[in-house]
């Protein structure tokens, strides 16, 4: 009788006492073939165990967009270090050679730490899962979902938006940090320094001094809006998932040849199309689109569903008013 996820979840949760590191990596072998990931069939061979990632380095477990490399316990820092700066060069040979983002997971089965690569190199921790008890696994099912990017065509209920969009996924915790980072990268362009004067002075008009007039706002608020426009984008057939100059895709240029004008425009929130110098944005700097792999079609009325999303994520917050003012605020 097949083991189930929970059974695999109850030995990595009880923790290294007794079992060796590769103990540990075949469990998180199984639990990555046996959870709902998507990884089944033909894309089995989307885990590896030991695969190669050059250089003489090998990966422990690889799953989708993620390396995973697996220790028999994370709780020394110097394991942890060691662990990290080892894990930074299987990210940073894989980000080269896929040409889109990358990320990697340190485990040792009952503490799952999800790092990215900044622009200048290294590993940088995001995200944590700590598997505490059997009962976690399907818990730690959907946190790989949103870490792997294996799972497409997803009903876009309100559950599964904020399941996978929700403020609590791994998958925006990572998406926040490269808008971040692009953001302070671009900060100084007069293009990008315009749209955030702009945007400040439209959230004044609307809402007062009643609202946080921050970077980490304006860098949210756009996070919120490419979300919704690259969710157009696939509702109307158009690829996301293009290498090369974002703008286009964040001006909504395929609209425009198709005639179809007030959709996705060129606004406050194309900034990230813009680098130091005047580069564009490479499709890699910007956030993975597998986080919006949603089929729109199976839903009745997917537009409730982001209008889910949007209600817990900013519940307590001003922002949950932002969209509606500011669309009185310019109609007025």
């Amino acid at each position: 009788m097949p083991e189930t996820i929970q059974t695999i979840a109850g030995r990595l949760a009880a923790g290294s006492v007794g079992r060796t590191e590769a103990d540990i990596q075949s469990d998180v072998r199984k639990f990555l073939l046996d959870a709902p990931l998507d990884l089944q069939g033909a894309d089995l061979m989307d885990v590896l165990l030991e695969a190669q990632a050059g250089g003489g380095r090998r990966i422990d477990v690889e799953a989708g967009t993620a390396a995973i490399e697996v220790k028999k316990s994370l709780s020394s820092p110097t394991v942890l270090d060691q662990a990290r700066l080892q894990l930074a060069g299987y990210v940073h040979a894989r980000t080269e050679e896929l040409g889109q983002r990358y990320v990697g997971v340190l485990t040792d089965g009952r503490r799952w730490l999800l790092h990215r690569q900044p622009i200048g190199g290294g590993l940088v921790e995001v995200d944590r899962f700590e598997l505490t008890a059997a009962a976690d696994a399907p818990a730690l099912a959907a946190w790989l979902e949103a870490v792997l990017l294996t799972t497409e065509q997803v009903k876009p209920t309100p559950r599964e938006v904020l399941r996978l969009l929700g403020a609590d996924s791994p998958a925006i915790a990572i998406d926040i940090a490269d808008l971040l980072e692009i953001y302070a990268a671009c900060s100084s362009d007069p293009e990008v320094q315009l749209k955030r004067e702009l945007w400040s002075r439209l959230l004044t008009a609307a809402l007062g001094t009643n609202f946080d007039d921050s970077d980490a706002l304006f860098v949210t608020h756009t996070y919120l809006v490419l979300t919704a426009e690259l969710i157009a984008h696939s509702v109307a057939g158009i690829p996301v998932n293009a290498a090369g100059d974002v703008r286009p895709l964040l001006e909504g240029q395929q609209f425009d040849l198709a005639g179809l004008h007030g959709v996705v425009e060129a606004d406050f929130f194309d900034w990230p199309a813009v680098r130091p110098g005047g580069r564009a944005c490479r499709a890699r700097d910007r956030p993975a689109p597998g986080s919006f792999r949603l089929d729109p079609g199976r839903a009745r009325h997917p537009e409730g569903a982001v209008r889910e999303r949007d209600r817990h994520r900013h519940a307590t917050s001003p922002r949950r008013v932002l969209h509606a003012r500011l669309a009185s605020a310019a109609d007025g």
